[in-house]
């Protein structure tokens, strides 16, 4: 078994293909605004942005997954510059790692870590 795609409801889909494309760097897969639905390239993994839908499909929450890049100091003040909105600068957890957590245009958050040996 392997992770194959991670959903997330945006509230704006123009916003939001603008901010995980231009803002985030990440590559276009498939779809369209016109087809509600776009699909982006996140290593192995679709990253696919859908209209939010009430209830169990709603925006504006922690999505519950984290992506690992190797110098989480350099990409959040590069990806600052860009406009993209932190909870607050990166920081050592107990747990070992150094984290910080970005909000999409559509209120959704989800971490950002680097593993420090």
């Amino acid at each position: 078994m392997k992770l194959n795609a991670i959903r997330i409801p945006c509230t704006n889909l123009g916003e939001s293909v603008e901010f995980y494309q231009h803002q985030l760097g990440l590559k276009w897969a498939f779809g369209d605004v016109a087809d509600a639905v776009i699909g982006f390239k996140l290593g192995e993994i679709d990253l696919i942005l859908e209209p939010e839908e009430k209830g169990e499909f709603a925006a504006s929450r922690y999505l519950g997954f984290s992506v690992e890049v190797t110098n989480i100091d350099v990409f959040y003040q590069q990806k600052k510059a860009l406009g993209v909105c932190f909870t607050g600068m990166p920081e050592i957890q107990p747990w070992g790692a150094k984290m910080t957590h970005i909000i999409d245009p559509s209120g959704n958050s989800f971490s950002v870590i680097e593993i420090c040996n």
